[in-house]
């Protein structure tokens, strides 16, 4: 009688416990989300801020990154956040280009690659990651084969971005036709998208690409004496 009576009860202990661990689990990812909101609404707010004209000052933007640096050091990987410190990272870069002394550019570009590749760890397949740490990498004098790498990425993930695209293109000036052959075929995939139909709102930014194209058709069209 008392062992027919305990086998519901078993049951039902087993069929809850599932649902509590479950219920525990969802509720402690609720409490770290808003931890983290709380923790750094502020540093979206300002990424909104940054990208705006007037932007924020440089002594602020300073400040907001160094406030990143808890991001890397606990593995924050909440996609809000990681974007909104990459475009803070790149801002405070611009900002204090020229401005500052070469160990002060030597700091904050090594922060900036630093929170770029955590960044790629936390979202590796972003194209827009890929590209942001290319220019950094740019910025940091990398050879033309990594350079030509971490595009080839982004425009892996990212082909027809028109804001990626725009972003690659600012690569693709820094160097000669040819002098990347290893992105090749990434920056014709580029330039396809940009003369080609879909491509007409990049043009008013791009006119230049398919003008410099038709050139480089006309003069490999002429016949050889």
């Amino acid at each position: 009688m008392t062992r027919t009576a305990g086998v519901p009860s078993l049951r039902r202990v087993l069929t809850v416990t599932p649902v509590l661990i479950v219920s525990l689990f969802v509720l402690l990812l609720a409490a770290q989300a808003f931890s983290e909101t709380r923790r750094f609404s502020d540093i979206i707010a300002l990424a909104r801020i940054a990208d705006e004209d007037n932007g924020l000052s440089p002594d602020l933007l300073t400040k907001t990154v160094e406030g990143l640096q808890p991001v890397i050091a606990e593995k924050i990987c909440r996609s809000d956040i990681i974007k909104a410190g990459m475009r803070l990272v790149l801002a405070d870069i611009d900002a204090h280009a020229g401005d500052a002394s070469p160990e002060a550019d030597a700091m904050r570009l090594g922060f900036a690659e630093t929170y770029m590749r955590h960044a790629l760890s936390c979202l590796p397949a972003n194209g827009d990651v890929w590209l942001r740490l290319a220019m950094v990498r740019s910025l940091r004098n990398a050879s033309a084969m990594e350079i030509a790498v971490l595009t080839n990425f982004s425009q892996l993930y990212g082909p027809a971005d028109a804001n990626l695209i725009r972003g690659r293109f600012v690569i693709w000036r820094q160097f000669t036709k040819g002098a990347l052959p290893q992105a090749e075929a990434a920056r014709e995939a580029d330039t396809a998208i940009v003369c080609g139909r879909q491509g007409e709102i990049l043009r008013w930014s791009l006119r230049h690409v398919c003008s410099q194209e038709l050139q480089t058709g006309m003069q490999s069209a002429k016949p050889r004496p």
